[in-house]
């Protein structure tokens, strides 16, 4: 027998073989049959649905932590689906469906301003907070669905004791669910970016539509059956704190399960840390284990370091040329940016060539000189090979560092003319 060629569907599909029997000289197929195979055909239904509701090439197409991610936002979806449709009957009833005494108009007129306050909720939080989204994403998606809750809990417990004020009270609550709509769908995006490993975008997207429309339809039946089943309002707060707990736990479980390999603030400095006590890089499961995702940052600085300011600070700071003359002597000439103190934070400054890298190498420097105030002029080159040694380490240890999520202001300078 001749062995042509060996065949496999990804890692984790069946192996196939195809020979030439020893008394042919057609080739044939042969498929290795292992346990998999065998429980993989008994369940039919299994391959089809992974072929509906999973991006083409599973696993091996997505990042490894995608499946405990997915996992648990199927299971938030399921509880955020529920409560909506507690919240959805709880609205109608506030703005008066079913009762004599409102008409048609007048509940047209609140559910128009309900969505306008909405409208303008989108526009003010993109604004105010757009760039924070990329840069802290697990914290943002976290805080969503917490504001998705709180808004939710508004409608439950508030607007039937107060239905002479729903209209401002659904105004209120519908702002909030817009911060939710703008955090959440940009939190999304830059996480299904993360588990697109193969520049597939689109189908990861997609296939994450398809399994949360799943998972809402289902749940919406589960709700409706619920509301037939709820007869008193003691008994509808109960089912809605037990929803909206399970909501966000299972929110914190998913956010905890995805592991970022981009550096923004927080995990470069639980990176940094353990770099400067031990020489040590950890991983970006370890970083990613430590890095809060709730409030606060794990390790702080003992000043804030602002990246990307205009030189206008550093000028009216010193106001002297030979004092900022002197700082800018105290880096290489080919370096791509400067660092001076002010009171109130360390300035990091960007030359117009400013690279990702550069950006990352820079707050290095930064942190380097918090930790010893005289040691960029005196041991600039000390600090220069530290930074080649952890970037050495972090390329080892599987970092993107090419990239980074750290917040940057726009101005760039020149001081090499």
């Amino acid at each position: 027998m001749k062995i042509h060629f060996r065949e496999q569907y990804g890692t984790k599909g069946e192996e196939i073989l195809y020979v030439t029997p020893a008394d042919q000289s057609n080739i044939v197929r042969v498929p290795l049959r292992g346990d998999r195979l065998v429980i993989q055909e008994k369940f039919l239904l299994f391959r089809v649905l992974q072929n509906i509701f999973l991006p083409k090439g599973y696993p091996d197409s997505v990042s490894d932590d995608y499946a405990a991610y997915q996992i648990w936002d199927t299971v938030q979806a399921f509880c955020s689906t529920i409560c909506g449709t507690l919240c959805t009957h709880a609205i109608l009833k506030g703005i008066g469906v079913g009762s004599e005494n409102v008409n048609a108009y007048s509940a047209t007129v609140t559910w128009i301003l309900k969505e306008g306050c909405g409208h303008l909720g989108r526009i003010i939080f993109a604004w105010w907070q757009g760039s924070q989204l990329d840069v802290d994403s697990k914290k943002w998606r976290l805080r969503a669905d917490f504001l998705n809750d709180l808004a939710m809990g508004i409608e439950i417990y508030v607007l039937p004791k107060y239905p002479h004020l729903s209209t401002q009270i659904l105004c209120g609550s519908t702002m909030l669910k817009a911060i939710v709509g703008v955090a959440g769908g940009a939190t999304r995006a830059a996480l299904t970016q993360h588990h697109a490993v193969r520049g597939n975008l689109a189908d990861v997207a997609s296939k994450d539509s398809s399994q949360e429309t799943c998972v809402n339809l289902i749940a919406s039946f589960v709700g409706l059956y619920l509301l037939t089943m709820i007869k008193s309002q003691a008994m509808l707060y109960t089912v809605f704190y037990i929803v909206v707990t399970l909501h966000l736990y299972a929110n914190l479980k998913a956010v905890r399960a995805v592991c970022l390999r981009t550096f923004n603030e927080s995990r470069y400095l639980i990176a940094l840390e353990e770099f400067f006590r031990s020489s040590h890089m950890l991983t970006p499961q370890q970083v990613n284990k430590l890095e809060r995702v709730t409030v606060g940052q794990m390790v702080s600085v003992s000043l804030n370091i602002r990246l990307g300011l205009s030189v206008k600070h550093l000028i009216d700071e010193y106001k002297s040329s030979n004092v900022i003359e002197n700082i800018v002597s105290s880096f290489d000439p080919h370096e791509r940016f400067i660092i001076a103190e002010s009171k109130k934070y360390l300035g990091v400054y960007l030359h117009f060539d400013t690279r990702p890298q550069d950006v990352l190498k820079a707050y290095f420097f930064a942190v380097s000189y918090l930790q010893d105030r005289n040691q960029i002029k005196e041991q600039y080159w000390d600090i220069q090979g530290k930074w080649q040694e952890f970037l050495n380490l972090a390329q080892q240890e599987g970092w993107l560092i090419n990239q980074h999520l750290l917040l940057v202001d726009e101005y760039r300078l020149d001081w090499k003319a």
